[in-house]
């Protein structure tokens, strides 16, 4: 059986703490050896005296001179603004789109019905009567409405049955289906000189 003594004096862990344990002893043996020395005072520093003056002005002078480039700024915004230009980057002129009169409504019908195109021409026909009412004042014209919207809008006319049958016909041509002839389109014209003579 080995000796317990001879196993913890060579195993390295022991070792290690052996090592440590002298650099140690050393470290404190070598700092008892010294004898104290006096320490010498700190070198005093002194600033000059015209250093502290000369910071103090130049940082107010700092503060003047970007108080004063603000305000230049703001009285240059301000006159550019009085003379009527925009700092803002100008925003391109986009014409309206070119309304359709009724004389051209009319052509455009009378191009359909040449052509055979019954459903765009009857469409061009109420167009142009809705139009007619926009200008003579009877009903304002809005893209947004709708069909049922104007048929509603053109019952307190005095004579609202030529209305009528353009918006039906619109009405069940455009979004019912229905196929359109050449009949259509002379009741459709019949409509609007009805309008147009009231």
């Amino acid at each position: 059986m080995a000796d317990v003594s001879s196993i913890q004096q060579n195993s390295l862990p022991w070792q290690l703490r052996q090592g440590g344990k002298n650099l140690s002893e050393w470290i404190q043996l070598q700092l008892a050896q010294r004898e104290p020395r006096e320490s010498a005072p700190p070198p005093t520093f002194e600033f000059p005296g015209w250093l502290g003056p000369l910071l103090f002005w130049g940082l107010v002078a700092g503060v003047v001179i970007w108080l004063a480039w603000l305000i230049v700024q703001i009285v240059d915004r301000y006159l550019e603004n009085r003379r009527g230009r925009s700092p803002q980057p100008e925003v391109q002129f986009m014409p309206p789109p070119e309304e359709h009169s009724i004389a051209g409504w009319l052509r455009q019908a009378q191009q359909f019905e040449r052509e055979g195109n019954w459903r765009a021409a009857c469409r061009s026909l109420y167009m142009a009567a809705l139009q007619l009412l926009h200008d003579r004042e009877w009903v304002a014209h809005q893209p947004s409405r709708t069909d049922g919207e104007y048929l509603v809008a053109v019952q307190s006319l005095q004579q609202p049955r030529p209305l009528q049958v353009l918006i039906r016909t619109h009405e069940r041509s455009l979004f019912g289906g229905e196929p359109l002839a050449a009949d259509n389109v002379q009741r459709c014209r019949q409509a609007y000189e009805e309008i147009a003579q009231t």
